[in-house]
């Protein structure tokens, strides 16, 4: 569990459903949160409904993991950027590196490891859009607030720990 969690705003973002401007994200530019050891930076959200995605740019240190889990609101993308992940999906394990992509569906267990010496980083295309990010929000909100049981926020998005 996330130890505790910040979201702040580290560029302006724009509306993004009708992008006629070049868009520029650095390293871990936009909408931020922390949860625990995790960096997530929410680079944008395209559209509403099927078809629509959310893009976000993790940080995880070495050794660092995200537990075995399923949802079945959302499916991810995930897109090595830096660094080494061994990732457990639908049963499979999957040794991934920069430039390596894994697709995981809607409700396939799912968890990883960061394995590298160094942090490593990961672009992740979840779809549909905001769904994610509205589960990040409110977990980092029951994260700086110990009246609220994060289990329950788990519950409330479809999110199953393993």
């Amino acid at each position: 569990m996330a130890v505790f969690a910040t979201p702040r705003r580290t560029r302006s973002l724009y509306l993004m459903s009708d992008t006629q401007h070049v868009q520029y994200f650095g390293k871990m530019d936009g909408t931020a949160y922390q949860l625990g050891t995790l960096k997530l930076a929410f680079k944008r959200s395209e559209g509403d409904g099927e078809g629509s995605y959310s893009m976000i740019e993790s940080l995880e240190q070495p050794g660092a993991s995200v537990a075995l889990h399923r949802h079945v609101a959302w499916q991810e993308t995930f897109i090595v950027l830096e660094g080494r992940f061994d990732f457990q999906a639908a049963g499979e394990r999957h040794a991934l590196g920069p430039g390596e992509m894994l697709v995981i569906p809607r409700g396939a267990a799912h968890g990883f490891t960061c394995t590298s010496p160094e942090p490593g980083r990961l672009l992740t295309i979840s779809t549909p859009a905001r769904v994610f990010e509205a589960f990040v929000a409110e977990t980092s909100a029951a994260n700086g607030d110990p009246a609220i049981d994060v289990r329950a926020v788990f519950e409330s998005h479809g999110l199953e720990l393993l």
